[in-house]
């Protein structure tokens, strides 16, 4: 693939289509300098911080046109992508550097993800030695449930 034959494709994109594949190169490029994965990226995803009278550890994600399915909702896909996301950022900030992968992942979608940004709240149940259990909570900017998740992960370190 030279850059000549990648200009040829984009000849005939319509307008919404540039501004797609323009979010996309720059979320990957933003992975150069970032930790963050594409995906991430492409989530705007960001650890906002612990949460001391909730007790859980809280990120966000945007919704972006990009990241909805045919009915113009959040892809049930990304839902599970950010919660299993926020539960693995949830890991590696409450031990620093602690690396660990999802053994499973259960999800209860509640609502449809529309639009703006999403937050999700998830606390350790369990910490042992080598399985760590936790829960999220996703919820829109007005507050409304979005979806709920249970997840166990084997400590790698």
């Amino acid at each position: 693939m030279t850059l000549e034959t990648l200009y040829q494709e984009l000849q005939d994109l319509n307008p919404n289509e540039v501004r797609t594949i323009h979010k996309l190169v720059q979320a990957l490029k933003r992975t150069r300098v970032s930790p963050l994965a594409f995906v991430e990226e492409l989530m705007n995803f960001q650890a906002v911080g612990y949460d001391q009278e909730k007790g859980a550890y809280v990120h966000r994600m945007l919704i972006t046109d990009e990241l909805k399915n045919r009915y113009k909702i959040l892809h049930g896909g990304i839902t599970a992508t950010f919660i299993d996301t926020a539960m693995g950022s949830t890991i590696f900030h409450m031990d620093e550097g602690t690396k660990a992968v999802t053994l499973d992942l259960n999800v209860n979608f509640l609502a449809p993800g529309e639009s703006g940004w999403l937050t999700a709240e998830t606390a350790v149940i369990k910490k042992g030695k080598t399985i760590i259990l936790l829960e999220t909570k996703v919820t829109d900017e007005r507050k409304k449930l979005i979806a709920t998740a249970s997840s166990t992960f084997f400590r790698l370190q």
